[in-house]
């Protein structure tokens, strides 16, 4: 079965497993839910996911004894932890039982990324979703980095500080010269800009940076302010994950 791609900038979600969940809660979400077993499978075998919300609990009232642990679980992690598949570095949240003792959701916590303990409410769900996707969103902006720089650490923190200083400064620069009409800097300064993102692969800031330096260039300044608008939110964005890309990176220990 082949592979299915995906968007660039989509933050796709997996909900396997029996999980209530109101569908108003999966609008303007990019979340499969999958219920059956094969289904499951199919989805983790060809589709990349950016998270993983797998429901593994299995009411054993009837027998204190047992763990709420399904018996698909060990099935499911091998096949998305497989060094081979295509979802080995998908971050995974266990769905928990809220009967679940505190031995075993210790025991989730090291084989999970995350828990999220049932009935799931929207506002939960949101929650959740909205953390892990900002900070997917901020791990591949440090594994573009590091395969940039073969792993070296150090220079890769040096990297960030500097776009974190120089792109705030930029943008604000371009949206002077643009409002005095100043269309030679402007070109300058998005061309900087331009080649410093495109250097280090940040490919969702040099999309709107190169059709803006093209409208430049090609003195079409009638489209120039709807992509100077999306470039500025585009480095918003990327901003917003200054501290945390900064500490994961070990800023703190170097200070």
């Amino acid at each position: 079965m082949p592979l299915k791609t995906k968007q660039h900038g989509q933050f796709i979600v997996l909900m396997a497993g029996d999980i209530d969940i109101n569908p108003s809660s999966l609008i303007d979400r990019h979340i499969i839910v999958a219920a059956h077993y094969n289904d499951i499978l199919m989805h983790i075998e060809t589709t990349r996911f950016d998270l993983i919300l797998l429901d593994l609990t299995v009411d054993h009232s009837a027998d204190r004894s047992r763990h709420f642990r399904h018996p698909w679980q060990s099935d499911f992690i091998a096949r998305i932890k497989d060094p081979l598949g295509i979802n080995n570095t998908t971050p995974v949240i266990a769905i928990i039982n809220p009967a679940e003792n505190a031995q075993s959701e210790q025991q989730y916590t090291m084989e999970f990324d995350d828990s999220l303990i049932k009935p799931i409410t929207e506002e939960r769900l949101n929650e959740i979703l909205d953390r892990w996707q900002t900070k997917t969103s901020a791990l591949g902006y440090i594994q573009i980095l590091l395969s940039k720089t073969k792993n070296n650490q150090g220079l890769t923190l040096t990297i960030f500080e500097k776009l974190f200083e120089e792109l705030p400064s930029q943008i604000i620069d371009i949206k002077n010269a643009l409002d005095n009409k100043q269309y030679d800097l402007a070109k300058e300064i998005t061309h900087k800009l331009n080649g410093s993102v495109s250097f280090c692969g940040l490919l969702d800031i040099q999309q709107p940076a190169s059709a803006l330096e093209s409208c430049l260039i090609s003195n079409n300044y009638i489209n120039t302010n709807q992509h100077f608008l999306t470039l500025q939110q585009c480095i918003l964005n990327f901003m917003r994950h200054q501290k945390f890309i900064l500490t994961s990176l070990g800023k703190d220990k170097r200070e």
